[in-house]
């Protein structure tokens, strides 16, 4: 109040003045924290509003992070930028805070709409975040209100948004996008003050953070003063991450602490004995009851994995093992029912589900304080994927936490001792972003057109400020306009392509109906065409891949969400099933990818192998398991010094064999191969064939493969590189491939309705008509050439493949004849054979391929 007089002062609202009633409750209570002690003064003029939001804190017995303090006094300064720090230390606040004490310093009383937009890429942490965001507001008696909207909203949620928008909004990229296309999205987002971006590194590099760029760099014309705050915690390029959400040309603020260690140990899970001939399956179930060991009811623990079938596979198995455990044990994927997710995830929080099989669906910043143990099946594949997932357990700021890994074959075991060195020395992965994604430019330009459109003048000025289409050019730009105005010199005969239509200076929708219809399908990452899976009663269990489905019969029986399902009959996309008991069950395959192993851990990697090789004492857990298949590796051949490359020559009655060691990742060792094959063959008339794993890569042919003068010149020449990868491989196939994304995420193809989606071979025929149509006549269309573009930056790794062969120039080249498979060999040539076998067959195949080179091993060694 003013002094001396008794009126409220008009500069400050009445959400404070409620609000300070309560804080000074709070302080009778507790001590607030000084201002001279956090560092921090708050918003210049109402220090009330920030002894609110400090009362909060001291209530909790919390002492806010300097990096907590520096994120709320920039953002009062006007800033936007980055906040990077380990997982659990409370990026949630130190977003929050500085947004909510403008709020309670906004000059209006009540609510006037939207003002706080939080943004996430995943639906579970939607829930979390907002459940965080609604503590202090209840705790503090505060008027405002915090809504979600998730591609899992119920229709009467979304109508109460298209109604009235809250105060602060948690959403994903996706939902935001849509919002943006309201027909009032100036006067429903116009007031919006501060942008928080979670989890910005997981979007980096995908082309749902090429649309969340454009999404943002609308938002900023829609509301001039917003300030924009994005979170992350595993990234190594961290300013230019910053740029990617702040705006081209934008000034931005990095903020972080240094002080705050997370520390990650990583630990194995190891069978007493492992086989020197190193296989035990992809899945790493012939180590389920270590891993079993090693479960407590009583221990809240998650168990990832790193395919959705996998995480089935595994949770049969645990269940099948410990039925008794079955109250206490939750499986989570992405292609669960809601229901069911939503449910494991509560039974966490609430301590009624102790343990879950999961994959990367969990793996986000989703806070489970009850989580104290981590067990990962398989490699993580990369640092920053296994900080991520260390950090679930303990999810407390400078909490101590443990990964506990279960390799899935015996290579992985060195891959786990590569990871631990390398998070010692503090590696992290850089993201790369996607340079100018034309389809997502079409989508986006779409997306625009609604209620008023735009102009060509003003969506020129909003591609300047996003980083990743800065260099769009005007030609670009005019040739996406015409494309969707007339459908391009291939397309303008036929009208459904004629989607945008020029009213006086302005881009609208020039048919309501096909409005409606790209409403229906706005979102980059459109998923596979799944297949409904529902009880006969209508209670829904998830979806599943189209494809899988399709090759059951009525009667087969199958897994899927911890269940054991008879299918009854399909109709309409959606699969009709039972529960049913005993008989063989098939677990489903969705199409995916594996994690490719990044670059940053080959290299390690590549150190844990040269530390074998010099035969270093002090090694680790893991590389002494490995000892063993060491030994018998430098018997009959020889370890790679890492300055070395190691080529080992078989001949059996397949043909000859080649098999090399770069130990560079899966992407490049296809790459290499295929070049080397080319290259030879191009000297001596062959027939080649090629496999890769991570570790190196194998070539099969029924001549001599080249002599070693020739293979290393192959390997190390860089001359021609381009043209030669790109006629070893069937680019123009895979081209085709990649268009099939392009054309669906630009609008050419679209998967329906709801009610009438579209088939998997439905979009396949449709995008190859578009691609061969393209090609023969309009081979410069810019949606083509994307598709190509995408295969040599993306598949084919040109940039990458040219460095790794400059590296290979300067290794020594090591040539080995062997007299018989190798441990180095014996995955390679597993992987060549897997494809002609069921996964029984080859489990056969490979437990009679290890005993028989056990017993010559074996009889070698005798005197």
């Amino acid at each position: 109040r003013r002094a001396g007089g008794m009126r409220p002062d008009p500069r400050i609202p009445r959400q404070v003045r409620a609000a300070r009633k309560v804080a000074s409750v709070a302080r009778e209570a507790v001590v607030v924290v000084p201002r001279g002690q956090t560092g921090w003064r708050g918003p210049l003029g109402f220090p009330e509003a920030s002894a609110v939001w400090e009362g909060w804190w001291s209530a909790q017995g919390w002492t806010p992070f300097s990096f907590q303090t520096q994120a709320w006094d920039a953002y009062h300064r006007g800033k936007s930028g980055l906040i990077t720090v380990p997982t659990g230390s409370g990026k949630t606040y130190a977003a929050f805070g500085g947004p909510l004490v403008d709020l309670l310093t906004a000059p209006d009383g009540g609510h006037q709409g939207l003002r706080i937009l939080y943004v996430s890429p995943m639906r579970a942490l939607v829930r979390d975040i907002a459940s965080a965001l609604r503590r202090p507001l209840a705790d503090l008696g505060l008027p405002f209100e915090v809504g979600v909207r998730t591609g899992d909203s119920t229709s009467g949620e979304r109508a109460r948004l298209r109604r009235r928008l809250p105060d602060i909004l948690v959403t994903t990229p996706e939902s935001l996008a849509l919002l943006l296309t309201d027909t009032d999205a100036q006067s429903r987002l116009g007031d919006v003050r501060a942008v928080v971006v979670d989890e910005w590194h997981e979007l980096i590099g995908s082309k749902r953070g090429s649309l969340l760029e454009l999404s943002l760099a609308r938002l900023r014309r829609l509301a001039p003063g917003l300030r924009l705050w994005a979170l992350s915690a595993t990234i190594g390029n961290l300013d230019e991450a910053a740029r990617l959400a702040v705006g081209e040309n934008r000034a931005f603020e990095v903020v972080q602490d240094l002080r705050i260690e997370r520390r990650v140990a990583v630990r194995s899970i190891l069978p007493k004995h492992l086989p020197a001939f190193p296989w035990f399956g992809f899945s790493g179930l012939r180590l389920c009851p270590e891993v079993i060991a090693g479960l407590d009811p009583e221990v809240t623990t998650l168990v990832f994995t790193n395919t959705r079938s996998q995480a089935e596979r595994w949770f049969e198995h645990i269940l099948r093992a410990k039925p008794e455990w079955a109250s206490v044990l939750g499986l989570h994927h992405g292609s669960l029912d809601r229901t069911e997710r939503e449910r494991v995830e509560n039974g966490v929080k609430d301590g009624s589900i102790r343990i879950v099989v999961a994959t990367s669906s969990l793996d986000l910043g989703v806070d489970f304080p009850r989580v104290q143990k981590i067990i990962q099946i398989g490699t993580v594949k990369g640092f920053g994927r296994a900080l991520q997932r260390a950090g679930r357990a303990f999810h407390r700021p400078g909490e101590a936490t443990a990964i506990w890994i279960c390799p899935s074959h015996l290579f992985e075991t060195i891959e786990i001792s590569a990871l631990r060195e390398g998070l010692k020395r503090g590696a992290l992965e850089r993201r790369r972003p996607f340079s100018k994604p034309m389809d997502v430019l079409v989508q986006f330009l779409l997306n625009s057109a609604y209620g008023t459109g735009f102009t060509r003048a003003e969506m020129s000025a909003l591609l300047k400020d996003a980083t990743s289409f800065r260099d769009v050019t005007d030609g670009e730009l005019d040739w996406a306009l015409r494309l969707l105005t007339d459908g391009g010199p291939t397309l303008q005969a036929y009208p459904e392509f004629r989607k945008l239509a020029l009213v006086g200076d302005r881009y609208q929708f020039a048919d309501a109906r096909l409005a409606r219809l790209h409403k229906m399908n706005i979102g980059t990452i459109v998923s596979e065409s799944g297949m409904q899976i529902k009880f006969l009663r209508g209670a829904s269990l998830g979806t599943l891949d189209e494809s899988f489905v399709s090759g059951l019969r009525p009667g087969s029986l199958f897994h899927f969400s911890g269940r054991t399902l008879r299918l009854l009959h399909v109709r309409d996309m959606t699969a009709y099933v039972q529960l049913a008991k005993g008989g063989r069950a098939v677990t489903p395959a969705w199409d995916g990818r594996l994690f490719p192993i990044s670059p940053d851990l080959a290299t390690a990697l590549r150190l844990e192998v040269d530390r074998l090789a010099r035969g270093d004492e002090h090694l680790s857990p893991e590389l002494t398991a490995f000892r063993a298949a060491a030994l018998r590796q430098e018997a009959t051949s020889k370890i790679p010094r890492a300055d070395e490359l190691l080529v080992e020559r078989w001949q059996n009655a397949d043909g000859h064999y080649l098999f090399a060691y770069p130990f560079l990742g899966r992407a490049m060792h296809e790459g290499l191969g295929h070049l080397l094959a080319h290259r030879l063959a191009k000297q001596a008339p062959n027939s080649i064939s090629v496999s890769a794993n991570e570790y190196g890569f194998a070539l099969l042919s029924a001549r001599p493969l080249g002599a070693d003068s020739e293979v290393r010149a192959a390997l190390s020449d860089r001359r021609g590189l381009a043209d030669d990868v790109e006629a070893s491989l069937n680019v123009h196939e895979m081209a085709k491939r990649a268009f099939r994304e392009i054309a669906r995420v630009a609008g050419l193809i679209q998967q329906g309705s709801a009610r009438d989606r579209k088939t998997v071979r439905h979009l396949q025929m449709s995008s190859a008509l578009f691609f061969d149509v393209f090609l023969r006549y309009d081979p410069k269309h810019l949606l083509l050439q994307q598709a190509f573009r995408e295969v040599r930056e993306r598949q084919l790794h040109l940039e990458a493949l040219e460095a790794a062969m400059l590296d290979l120039e300067k290794r020594a080249f090591l040539f080995e004849t062997i007299p018989e498979l190798t441990p180095f060999s014996f995955p390679l040539y597993v992987e060549r054979i897997g494809s002609r076998f069921s996964s029984e067959q080859l489990d056969d195949q490979i437990a009679r391929l290890q005993r028989r080179l056990r017993d010559r091993a074996d009889r070698k060694d005798e005197p």
